[in-house]
């Protein structure tokens, strides 16, 4: 049901950014086809068939309501694995989270520019689950990445790397994130993404009691990162020192250093102070050439796509409060939406 809906009422978006997606891939650096992309993509179905067999009736109602194929918008919920694996990528996202002695009310809050290619397309969802629970789901070209739900747990994701290798037990993020964010508390969020993570997102989470924690991950470990002084940032790159050795984020995004080393110093300017409003303006900063956190009006590095931010978000869990700019939060305004 929540699959038929979400595709009828996303249904001109999905199919968008199907078509920008398999284009974007068709003239990328591996010339991927439309045919090819969707072979790749259902090598995965039976790990998904295995996690969550639900989620493929939900991606089948989506195709159906959007009147897609369902092997197209199964490949559109592959959309970052297939951009990895065909080298469609560039320097993307960076996120911020809070809490405790950074906050002005000691509450956390957790934020993050959405940087993407410039034609595609954000949604936000507000779904109902059956048992009562309620979740705001930001998608990035149809896939639910960036979540709030009812029980006051939120996250932010954010692209990291290392060098490419066959992994059996992949799974797309569109899958395993959403899974996890529909859980009643952090830790059974966490405990999710601990077993399911393998590399290409990192995540903060934070709840409605201010606990906040950060997962990197890679095809076969994971660290976790703990907040100093109430702050956690994140670009691209990995961070913990088990991790550092073998990043590869870097080559295809050398800002993330200049946009991490940016976002620290305004949570450091601010330090103690922070509320949504100043989160937002931090993430609507264009600091030096090479530490600009809003990303618009840009040429691409060499071989990589063109990249925009394409939605700027903010959350406090406690308040169950998301607020979402359409766009470079320099220019679009930010919408307050509450569960």
């Amino acid at each position: 049901m929540i699959g038929q809906q979400w595709g009828e009422a996303c249904r001109e978006s999905l199919r968008a950014s199907a078509e920008t997606f398999f284009f974007a891939l068709s003239h990328g650096p591996s010339r991927t086809s439309r045919r090819d992309a969707v072979r790749m993509a259902l090598q995965l179905e039976a790990n998904v068939r295995a996690f969550e067999p639900e989620a493929l009736e939900l991606i089948r109602g989506q195709a159906e309501g959007a009147g897609l194929p369902y092997e197209e918008a199964f490949a559109l919920q592959c959309m970052l694995e297939l951009a990895v694996h065909c080298s469609q990528l560039g320097g993307m996202c960076t996120s911020v989270a809070l809490t405790g002695e950074a906050t002005a009310d000691g509450q956390a809050l957790i934020g993050q520019t959405i940087d993407w290619n410039p034609d595609a397309r954000v949604d936000l969802l507000r779904i109902r689950h059956a048992d009562g629970r309620e979740q705001l789901s930001l998608c990035l070209s149809g896939s639910p990445y960036y979540h709030l739900n009812s029980d006051g747990v939120g996250n932010c994701a954010n692209l990291t790397l290392v060098a490419p290798r066959p992994c059996p037990s992949l799974l797309p993020l569109s899958v395993y994130i959403p899974r996890a964010m529909r859980q009643p508390s952090l830790s059974a969020a966490l405990e999710v993404l601990v077993s399911a993570a393998r590399g290409i997102g990192y995540y903060h989470l934070a709840d409605a009691q201010g606990r906040v924690v950060g997962i990197e991950s890679t095809y076969d470990d994971h660290v976790l990162l703990k907040p100093e002084r109430g702050v956690l940032v994140h670009a691209n790159h990995y961070q913990s020192e088990r991790f550092r050795e073998q990043d590869f984020t870097h080559v295809v995004s050398p800002c993330t250093f200049g946009r991490k080393a940016r976002i620290e110093e305004l949570v450091a300017q601010g330090h103690g102070h922070h509320t949504p409003e100043s989160v937002m303006r931090m993430l609507a900063d264009h600091g030096t050439p090479g530490g600009r956190v809003c990303l618009h009006d840009s040429p691409p590095a060499a071989n990589t796509m063109p990249l925009e931010t394409k939605a700027t978000v903010v959350m406090a869990p406690a308040r169950r409060t998301m607020w979402v700019a359409a766009g470079p939060g320099c220019r679009a305004p930010f919408t307050e939406f509450r569960l």
